[in-house]
């Protein structure tokens, strides 16, 4: 069996079980607005895939949802951005327009999550990379 180069993507997460932890910022300013849009268990059960889902991170690398923003060789510290869906919605993760911007850190097996917003967050006059960094 052959491998495409293409379609081997570097690796820049460890394979360790990681501890996430919600920043105050994103609690109080966005995850508060997904709790009002999404009454009852539906944000609940969201944020906890989310933490559930970062937690592997190692394994999610590997597809589509998590984007490198910045990442550090010798820190082994990077900025990441991953999409994801709300509960009980049939939108994909990547056409919902939610993301969730995190820091990791390989060394302390911390994910420090600092952004969880949707599209409709970011300022209209740039680009969602451009308001995010």
């Amino acid at each position: 069996m052959r491998l495409s180069i293409t379609k081997i993507r570097k690796m820049f997460i460890k394979d360790l079980a990681f501890r996430v932890e919600f920043s105050m910022y994103a609690e109080s300013h966005f995850c508060r607005d997904f709790c009002k849009k999404y009454k009852g268990k539906q944000w609940l059960e969201t944020k906890k895939t989310i933490i559930d889902t970062l937690q592997r991170a190692f394994l999610v690398q590997q597809t589509s949802l998590i984007d490198v923003l910045k990442y550090s060789q010798e820190d082994s510290i990077g900025i990441f951005k991953y999409d994801f869906k709300i509960a009980g919605t049939n939108i994909s993760p990547k056409s919902s327009g939610n993301r969730v911007v995190f820091s990791l850190c390989n060394n302390t097996g911390v994910i420090k999550i600092l952004l969880v917003y949707s599209k409709n967050h970011c300022d209209k006059k740039c680009t969602e990379t451009q308001w995010v960094l």
